[in-house]
């Protein structure tokens, strides 16, 4: 059992309650919703439900949590990387500080209160060209500096933590992943347009390229809806101008509100995500948890997370092929009783209980 509380580090032994402060600083900042981001507040939501002591540190600016245990503190990479000097911090009691989304603060390593960490994917390590430098430092090079001292370390599927452990020399322990919005706000199923849905940022990983090739060849009567912020590498820094090449069959979203990409999965007739890889795919499973037809990239990520529905897509395909599987897939809803089944996979509640129980064993 864990017995260090930030704050109070005199051997301040609490044997029965394992008290969790969850570092949501850079996942609260204004206009992020990645899937880093609504994993980590969806997560912490799920521990304050089973534990009401749970506490979080959020950006100041954020909207996006309220309710007991939300500690307001100075955001973006400034209060990050000061964040174990705030007083609010400080003052605070907890026995573990858990970083869901982003690595925490070195500074955070240098108290004596343990830090565990949940990594979601290794393609800062195995794709780092594909990321900025800010990209690089934070989720490769810091994280490898750190991975050491996490106690203990996780990631959402089985797939990443045989990966990580064996990029990073040490145990990795699977936690599970589940849909980032909550589905039970899903408007009713409307009716389905010719539209094709795909949501991620605007970054290389995502392989938007075969997205944008497949507009050409799909019926004129067709679109493609894309929701996600733009990121980096060269599709982000073309994306205006691909945009404005495809008017008509490309629309961009942005950064959507829950209830617009709710609202896009309710009457969209087919999901798309051709990504050269991931460490989950969380839009993948809403879509597919609501009952889309998916169409995917055939990657060991997707065999093992997508529906028993989907339709699997190799990375060599022709834009022409490709037209022909969203066509395909589309034709047909799956039945209301697979797609509870599927459903039933993932569970932000059971997360949260086996999270609480490894720490505690660790």
């Amino acid at each position: 059992m864990l017995q260090w509380r930030a704050g109070n580090r005199d051997a301040f032994r609490r044997p029965t309650t394992l008290v969790i402060a969850v570092d949501l600083v850079l996942a609260t900042r204004p206009k992020a919703s990645t899937g880093i981001e609504r994993y980590a507040v969806n997560l912490f939501k799920a521990l304050r439900d089973i534990s009401p002591e749970t506490i979080a540190f959020v950006d100041r600016r954020s909207t996006v949590l309220d309710g007991p245990g939300v500690i307001s503190i100075e955001g973006g990479f400034k209060g990050w990387a000061l964040m174990p000097f705030a007083s609010s911090y400080r003052a605070a009691k907890f026995d573990i500080l858990l970083c869901p989304a982003f690595p925490p603060s070195p500074l955070a390593l240098f108290s004596k209160t343990p830090v565990s960490r949940i990594i979601h994917d290794d393609f800062p390590w195995t794709r780092s060209a594909t990321l900025n430098a800010r990209g690089r430092f934070l989720f490769r090079d810091v994280e490898t500096r750190m991975a050491p001292r996490y106690r203990p370390l996780f990631a959402p599927t089985d797939l990443m933590a045989r990966s990580l452990a064996g990029i990073l020399g040490r145990d990795v322990i699977t936690i599970g992943n589940a849909p980032g919005l909550d589905l039970d706000a899903a408007p009713p199923v409307g009716e389905r347009r010719p539209q094709l849905v795909a949501v991620g940022t605007i970054e290389p990983r995502k392989n938007y390229e075969a997205v944008l090739a497949l507009t050409t060849h799909l019926p004129k009567s067709w679109s493609v809806a894309v929701v996600g912020r733009k990121g980096w590498g060269d599709v982000a820094t073309d994306w205006d101008r691909r945009l404005d090449e495809k008017v008509g069959s490309l629309t961009w979203h942005g950064h959507a509100s829950d209830a617009d990409l709710l609202a896009l999965y309710r009457t969209s007739s087919c999901f798309i995500s051709m990504s050269l890889a991931e460490g989950f795919n969380m839009p993948l499973v809403e879509a597919g948890s609501l009952g889309l037809p998916i169409v995917c990239s055939d990657i060991v990520i997707h065999r093992t997370v997508a529906p028993p529905w989907a339709h699997f897509a190799p990375l060599t395909i022709s834009p022409e092929h490709l037209s022909d599987i969203v066509l395909q897939a589309s034709s047909a809803l799956p039945a209301a009783a697979d797609v509870a089944a599927y459903r039933q996979r993932f569970s932000w509640k059971a997360i949260a209980h086996k999270l609480e129980r490894d720490i505690a064993d660790d």
